[in-house]
């Protein structure tokens, strides 16, 4: 199969929310993340010009307050570890554990997420749910609504740059997210939020992504209900949600959809009743991704000069530079064979322009042993035999050094959650057994 490549395009970082308000005034498309729109361009979307926002960290932040300020550019695993967003709104957080997968969660934004729109994205539906509120701004205008009113339609936004989602404090609130095997978006996910007093719902949300071309909400749906009685609700919940466009997706037809959906109504209203404890990692620190500049970038510790035409891709940059293991795959972003470490973070090279690693520093499969001695994931996977073609292995390891660093307990659900790379030896029961070894071999 040929390999995937963008059309040309005009590239720019911008240095401020103005300088990319600026551009935007000249037709440029916002960059963020890129896990989505990187493929779009491989599949022949085509934009002028792209103005690069990832850095910039006037976006990034998280703020509590009487609610909960989320920065545009916080990554999804952000989203999904930080002890503030786990506290006080942690459907989000465990809609971002649904998102992908690490290395896409460590490079995907949440305001890029809400602007890309997709249908059955895995944070519009518990926004909404929450009444959650997203601050767009235009050269000149800065505009505040929710984010029910924000999304037009499929991937159709109110125009203007995301700049924070502010989300209300719930007393509880629940998500259940329905995907496919293979599938990189959800097919189904459905959100609840109840404000309870002595066991009694005061007031509540329930909202559903993924069954209409966008989400659709009831409001009060449980109101005057004890706990006890929530889920036995499915059916009602069912008949006075709102209709919308019928949404049939890849992995999914909207009739398959709507008998699915009674299973995660229950699922959720359950949820709901029982909130259930926390067990996934959480973390103070927030994601930072900050280039040193300049026109190099460093492979392996050497300095490289990036030269190339914007629409290179960081994959076939390496290659072209020598670094071989670094395998081209799926070209989708899903399969992971590319994944090298970006300033110590596992990331897709697939998603991300040659441009995008100016000053930022990469490793691939090289640099992990020291002194003769081979790295723990290294050594685990010779000796776990977890490596068959060896296609898929350099991909992995890299993607598992990461990995350890979130989860060094190697916790089956975190692991379910976050390596999902592709071998297609199906060689996966060594592999998991390989990381579980490495793990080991880190505490020892």
């Amino acid at each position: 199969m040929r390999p995937a490549y963008p059309r040309p395009f005009k590239y720019v970082k911008a240095g401020s929310v103005g300088d990319a308000l600026r551009y935007m005034e000249e037709g440029y498309k916002p960059l963020a993340g890129g896990q989505s729109l990187s493929t779009l361009l491989k599949l022949g979307f085509t934009y002028e010009g792209l103005v690069d926002i990832f850095e910039l960290d006037e976006l990034r932040y998280v703020r509590v307050g009487e609610r909960l300020v989320i920065g545009a550019l916080v990554v999804h695993n952000d989203v999904a570890m930080h002890r503030a967003v786990v506290e006080h709104a942690p459907a989000l957080a465990k809609a971002a554990w649904h998102i992908a997968d690490l290395q896409v969660r460590n490079r995907g934004t949440i305001g890029g997420s809400l602007a890309h729109a997709d249908p059955a994205a895995n944070y519009i539906p518990v926004l909404v749910a929450l009444g959650a509120e997203v601050v767009v701004r235009e050269k000149g205008a800065v505009k505040r609504m929710t984010v029910e009113s924000y999304v037009k339609g499929p991937y159709e936004t109110e125009k203007g740059l995301v700049v924070d989602v502010s989300v209300p404090r719930w007393s509880r609130q629940a998500v259940a997210v329905f995907k496919k095997r293979g599938a990189a978006y959800p097919s189904l996910v459905v959100a609840a939020a109840a404000e309870e007093k002595d066991g009694t719902v005061a007031k509540s949300r329930v909202a559903v992504g993924g069954l209409y071309t966008r989400p659709v909400a009831a409001a009060g749906v449980l109101d005057g209900l004890s706990l006890e009685e929530l889920p036995g609700l499915v059916s009602r919940i069912v008949s006075e949600l709102p209709e919308g466009e019928p949404y049939d997706d890849l992995h999914m037809s909207y009739e398959d959809k709507k008998k699915v959906l009674p299973q995660l109504l229950s699922k959720v209203l359950k949820e709901l009743a029982e909130s259930s404890a926390w067990s996934l990692p959480t973390f103070d620190r927030l994601t930072t991704w900050r280039g040193g500049g300049g026109f190099t970038t460093w492979i392996n510790g050497v300095e490289v000069p990036v030269d190339a035409e914007p629409r290179k891709l960081l994959v076939d940059f390496l290659r072209e530079r020598g670094a071989k293991e670094v395998k081209r795959g799926c070209d989708e972003g899903r399969c992971g064979a590319c994944t090298v470490l970006m300033d110590g973070r596992a990331v897709k090279s697939c998603t991300i322009f040659a441009p995008q690693a100016l000053g930022h520093r990469i490793e691939t499969v090289r640099t992990l042993q020291r002194g003769g001695e081979l790295h723990p994931v290294q050594r685990a996977f010779l000796e776990e035999f977890a490596s068959q073609c060896g296609y898929c292995t350099h991909g992995f390891i890299m993607t598992v050094v990461d990995y350890l660093s979130v989860d060094p307990g190697v916790r089956d659900e975190v692991l379910r959650l976050s390596v999902k790379n592709i071998c297609r030896c199906t060689g996966y029961v060594n592999i998991i057994r390989a990381i579980k070894k490495a793990g080991k071999i880190q505490k020892a």
